[in-house]
């Protein structure tokens, strides 16, 4: 019994280390490709994840992200507007999130605020939309979309829940409304589509699941019955999108196994295009590098806003 107890703590700290090493060697890759203005693209989103995932390893906002963050607040439209690029509303989101998570470590809160503040309102305003009743309440590519995806409304669900616990406003109505619309993408047999009607996969029913508790649905059914699938359809390498899948699983805390992303990492510490989807091949190396360490240290808890699903 001690041998065996003894070979299972050897084997966790074992996991423990590869993965600490991998984001290291992540981290480090993701470092020697920022340009000298801050940036590593011309498209926001790619800006912003890798600042994310350094600040989901628990790195300070030093010299090197300030300027990442003051590159990508230059960026903004006088509408509110971070989808330039082709980052369309993913940009808008996920940019959003990241300078909410930002805002209360730089020492320009209050210009990141106002920033924070447009933003906010670009999405709200996205939001209002006029859209038929299966797709009101959510988001899709672009502001003036007439449906919408549960892909693009997790990002923009997170962006508004992580403003909220910076202090803007947030109306609870339009939480309420994308909850509704995540609501409308769950399946019969407890799995989330990317749209109401389609067929789920393990990161859309993680991205469901922490879409309703974020909007405050804390007790929905739907919550239990997700959970439930996801333990029956784990997250494997040659699942559809497997980094925007791990990372919502691994914020989930459901369904994900380190390996399915240290085993893949490259020399250079960048990870590689997956086997089965052709979207995360062309986002690029840093897309994929930035999303691995986001999902490889979300047990690590350094981004506040998903401590809802604990």
């Amino acid at each position: 019994m001690l041998a065996m107890r003894f070979l299972f703590i050897l084997l966790l700290t074992t996991s423990a280390f590869a993965d600490t090493n991998a984001v290291t060697r992540g981290l480090a890759w993701l470092a020697s490709q920022q340009r000298a203005d801050g940036s590593w693209s011309t498209n926001v989103a790619l800006n912003s994840l890798p600042v994310l995932a350094f600040l989901s390893a628990g790195r300070p906002l030093d010299a090197q992200l300030e300027r990442a963050v003051s590159h990508i607040i230059a960026q903004q439209t006088p509408a509110g507007a971070f989808t330039n690029g082709g980052a369309m509303m993913f940009g808008q989101g996920i940019t959003t999130f990241m300078l909410a998570e930002v805002a209360g470590m730089s020492r320009e809160g209050a210009k990141l605020t106002a920033h924070l503040n447009k933003a906010v309102r670009f999405i709200l305003t996205a939001q209002a939309v006029e859209k038929g009743d299966i797709h009101a309440g959510g988001w899709r590519y672009f502001p003036d979309s007439k449906d919408s995806d549960l892909a693009v409304t997790i990002w923009q669900v997170v962006a508004l829940r992580a403003a909220q616990n910076a202090g803007i406003r947030v109306p609870q109505e339009s939480l309420d409304r994308a909850g509704h619309y995540v609501n409308r993408c769950r399946r019969p047999d407890g799995g989330f589509a990317y749209q109401p009607g389609g067929q789920p996969n393990a990161g859309r029913t993680a991205a469901g699941i922490i879409a309703l508790r974020m909007c405050g649905q804390f007790d929905s059914p739907a919550i239990e019955r997700g959970q439930d699938w996801l333990k029956e359809h784990p997250l494997k390498w040659d699942s559809p999108y497997p980094y925007h899948s791990a990372f919502f699983c691994a914020q989930a805390r459901l369904a994900f196994d380190p390996a399915v992303l240290t085993a893949h990492q490259l020399p250079d510490g960048s990870w590689p295009a997956p086997p089965n989807s052709i979207d995360e091949t062309d986002a690029g190396p840093l897309y994929r590098t930035a999303m691995a360490i986001l999902a490889l240290t979300a047990r690590d808890h350094f981004l506040p806003v998903f401590m809802v699903n604990d």
